[in-house]
């Protein structure tokens, strides 16, 4: 799946486990109102005052099961934040998941439990018409206490926090946030990545370390009842995958010439698998690091070398000739075809992508497509294109501004949203329960708790991702596996455990998600989307044979025409951020 916060048909995912509590010392007796008024009151984020005094974590509840060497949340008591009720306004998306926030069932629960009340700006419309009215909203300078699920980049992030706008909550981390303290802990490259360049934190983050999404940028599948058809094996070469396709398209194992060998969608990207024979290639923005140094994979002969092979197999009929133009649904069309499947492959984040998954069926169509691991190209180069560092810390999930008079408050909102329980009903809603002792996870381990399906289509229950979690990958591994419910986590877990993990490339190959100052930022910006489309729209040429990658001309004029567009300068600029990264 192309990862946790993709929200469309399937809603959201019930994998969760574990979280901490927080029980207030004496945090905000009597505060009647958290913000909303001037940012003078003693400890607001406007200001260096003191802030309110620290919190302690409940008892652990002894009614959890953990596995051997469990690291991540745990449940405990929770207790109110104040002894009256608090009342913040925070901006949010609007979303058909969470329904109305104010009569979300999440929503009720998490004020019970800790008496801090929210008055909801809902805002609607696409990612990118929230944020142009969020936008307005900065600019009007009518904030409110909080933004919360709003995409900011980390770009902006650290514009306004350094203009005094969005608060600094590294101060807090300590004495209100004992639940991310204790997962920086857990995973020590978290402050890093949630850190601006001036080592100032401007949001809460949430912590997910989702095993199957490292590899989902380059999971490929393929039909392994076809494969057996014509009497082929898994393919460990580019060679022996065309093999494959070959026999599949002369098997025509679909049909009345309906076979499509492999098939591909614009939403899924599949340059990150084949290309990965080639060179190491993460995907857009493509850029690698080699020996300190940042390069764009797309500018290198390998790249090329990549192109010949995929327009190879595309010449041929090999690949499904709307591979460029499909859509989700489209592709859905291809994996649910009536009668007999239609497809031996697909580059899909995962099997719901290209088919619908029927969870009760032993023998649903699902079941038949295996994520192969990376090809091995001709000089023997073979990767999966691990996210070591994009999946694990996401930043800006709840950012506290200048407005907020009681910051601490908010932040000791936000971290007990890490709690175990918390993050069950956040995540999933209401309808999970503790694993007994000798239930087993999708690791085989002792489980920790359980849903009744993997996915919940229901509304109004949970907040669906927009919150803080903490997330580790023993929770997330924590979840039941039914053996009356066939669900896709298990299998998904050890496909990508068997066939890609021992292929990821080194991490210091990774170019990290890096923080640009306003200057660098308002430089990239032009740069970054037309080296984009030039890179799309010649990949997909030379792919369909409008421009050839045999050419030597053809290819100089692609590399003239990144040269004019100015991927030097945008490559400075990425080195400057990294090494300030790495400062």
């Amino acid at each position: 799946m192309p990862n946790d916060d993709a929200r469309g048909n399937l809603s959201r995912r019930s994998l969760i486990a574990g979280a901490l509590g927080l029980t207030a010392a004496t945090a905000g007796g009597g505060l009647l109102s958290g913000c909303s008024g001037s940012s003078s009151a003693t400890g607001g984020a406007g200001n260096a005052g003191p802030v309110a005094p620290s919190v302690t974590l409940g008892p652990k509840l002894t009614t959890v099961q953990y596995p051997e060497g469990y690291v991540g949340p745990v449940a405990r008591e929770l207790k109110p934040i104040s002894t009256e009720k608090v009342t913040f306004k925070i901006v949010v998306p609007q979303d058909v998941t969470v329904g109305d926030w104010r009569t979300n069932a999440f929503t009720k629960w998490l004020e019970q439990k800790t008496n801090i009340h929210i008055e909801w700006n809902q805002v609607g419309g696409t990612a990118d018409d929230v944020m142009t009215k969020v936008n307005a909203m900065i600019a009007a300078g009518d904030i409110p206490d909080a933004f919360m699920g709003i995409g900011f980049s980390r770009s902006q992030l650290f514009l306004y926090g350094q203009q005094g706008l969005f608060a600094d909550i590294d101060q807090y981390i300590g004495s209100h946030a004992l639940n991310l303290q204790q997962a920086m802990q857990d995973y020590p490259d978290a402050r890093k990545l949630v850190q601006a360049p001036d080592k100032k934190v401007y949001s809460f983050p949430n912590i997910n370390d989702c095993y199957h999404c490292r590899a989902s940028n380059g999971r490929t599948f393929l039909n392994t009842d076809w494969i057996e058809q014509v009497g082929l094996d898994i393919p460990e070469t580019t060679d022996q995958f065309v093999e494959l396709l070959r026999a599949f398209k002369k098997a025509d194992l679909g049909g009345n010439g309906r076979t499509i060998p492999f098939a591909g969608y614009k939403d899924a990207p599949f340059d990150t698998f084949f290309m990965n024979a080639f060179l190491y290639n993460p995907g857009d923005p493509w850029l690698v690091v080699n020996d300190g140094k940042v390069e764009a994979a797309y500018s290198k002969d390998e790249w090329r070398e990549g192109l010949k092979f995929i327009h190879g197999m595309y010449a041929e009929g090999l690949i499904n000739k709307d591979v460029f133009t499909a859509d989700a649904d489209q592709m859905l069309r291809y994996g649910n075809a009536p009668g007999k499947p239609i497809i031996g492959g697909a580059r899909s984040y995962y099997w719901g992508g290209f088919l619908d998954i029927d969870q009760k069926d032993p023998n649903a169509r699902w079941r038949k497509y295996l994520a192969v691991p990376p090809l091995k190209g001709p000089n023997g180069v073979r990767y999966a294109a691990w996210n070591y560092l994009g999946v694990g810390v996401e930043v800006a999930k709840l950012v506290i501004t200048k407005k907020c008079e009681r910051p601490e408050l908010l932040v000791q909102w936000a971290d007990t949203q890490m709690e175990l329980e918390a993050i069950l009903r956040g995540y999933g809603g209401p309808q999970f329960e503790w694993a007994k002792k000798g239930e087993l996870g999708i690791n085989g381990k002792q489980a920790v708790y359980g849903f009744s399906a993997t996915w919940n289509s229901e509304k109004n229950i949970s907040w669906s991702q927009y919150n803080t979690m903490y997330r580790s990958e023993s929770f997330r591994l924590g979840e039941r596996v039914n053996p009356k419910d066939l669900t896709f986590e298990k299998p998904l877990y050890q496909q990508t455990l068997d066939n890609y993990f021992p292929y990821k490339q080194p991490q210091e190959m990774q170019f990290p998600p890096v923080t640009l100052d306003q200057d660098q930022a308002a430089q990239e910006a032009e740069l970054k989307t037309n080296l984009k489309t030039e890179v799309n729209l010649s990949f997909s040429k030379f792919v369909t044979g409008q421009l050839d990658p045999n050419d030597d001309s053809a290819w100089n004029d692609y590399k003239d025409r990144i040269e004019k567009i100015g991927v030097k300068p945008y490559l400075d600029l990425q080195q400057a951020a990294y090494e300030t990264y790495n400062g």
